[in-house]
């Protein structure tokens, strides 16, 4: 099995990797595809993920680090998205703006939370194609909200 993590420059990245390569054997986990618009950052993930599998969990899964859709979902089962559209930029913005009209300045929910929705909205649709045309035809998207 194939699971592809969207967003896989996040500083989540490792945690969720380990909490999957632990359960490897039983997942019948072949490949972990970390994939991320954000290359540079994503590197940098990449080394602690590589370590977490090579060294911590010992786990024999083969991992891949693209920005590249088709390689990316090509022949995915699980499609992990957990993007942060704007990053940590927008999500300041997001919190802050509400403040100055008196409302509540959060960003999962309330007028911030609705502009992190709204902002995502594109690039899910983005996602959810690009799935469809490239994954296993039984695969599933499994969405991380970010808090």
């Amino acid at each position: 099995m194939i699971i592809t993590i969207v967003g896989g420059g996040s500083t989540f990245t490792p945690g969720i990797v380990k909490s999957i390569a632990q359960r490897a054997k039983e997942l019948e986990l072949d490949e972990i595809r970390l994939f991320d618009i954000d290359k540079e950052r994503q590197d940098k993930v990449a080394v602690v993920v590589e370590w977490i599998l090579r060294e911590d969990v010992k786990a024999d899964v083969k991992l891949t680090v693209t920005n590249d859709v088709e390689e990316a979902y090509t022949d995915a089962t699980f499609i992990f998205a957990q993007m942060r559209v704007g990053k940590y930029e927008m999500r300041e913005q997001d919190e802050k703006i509400p403040l100055k009209y008196g409302c509540v300045g959060q960003e999962t929910c309330g007028c911030g939370g609705m502009a992190y929705g709204l902002r995502t909205i594109n690039p899910m649709i983005k996602l959810i194609d690009d799935v469809e045309k490239y994954a296993k035809k039984d695969h599933w998207i499994l969405n991380r909200y970010y808090s």
